[in-house]
């Protein structure tokens, strides 16, 4: 009786750790939002949430290399989403009104001005400002006597 006690308790401590081992690899979905996968420095604000994107695997990926390529420059990158029109904001063809700020490791941050972007073109449309919004700050940094005068800077 001892020994089938006990190979059940080991047969079901295998099965419990294959399950959870299934869960970390992806074998098995969860039915979380690819979203909960952005980088800890992506805040999503606004009327529109990250969850409500529809973003896929790749979609959080581009994000997060975007980010990851730029994280010496910006500490954090705040996205603000609003709907323009009563639609899904899932849909390729909802028109979003984007911003986007950037901040940095100084005393200054990146702005964007609010842009229209189609759900289908917000992720290259980051991508863009974030890699413009670098070149640009790097410029900025060469004037040690223009920072002192400016906290933030529209791109």
């Amino acid at each position: 009786m001892k020994a089938f006690i006990r190979n059940t308790l080991i047969a079901t401590v295998f099965i419990i750790l294959g399950g959870v081992i299934a869960v970390q690899v992806g074998v098995v979905d969860t039915g979380s939002d690819p979203s909960d996968g952005l980088s800890g420095m992506v805040t999503v604000k606004g009327s529109v949430a990250a969850r409500d994107l529809g973003l896929s695997k790749a979609d959080v990926k581009r994000i997060n290399r975007a980010v990851g390529s730029h994280k010496n420059m910006f500490t954090k990158v705040n996205v603000f989403l609003d709907a323009r029109e009563d639609k899904d904001p899932s849909e390729p063809t909802t028109i979003l009104v984007m911003a986007m700020v950037l901040e940095t490791d100084g005393n200054c941050e990146v702005r964007s001005w609010s842009r229209k972007v189609s759900r289908d073109k917000l992720i290259s449309q980051m991508e863009v400002y974030m890699k413009k919004a670098a070149r640009e700050y790097e410029e900025f940094k060469k004037f040690p006597d223009v920072q002192q005068n400016f906290k933030c800077l529209y791109i």
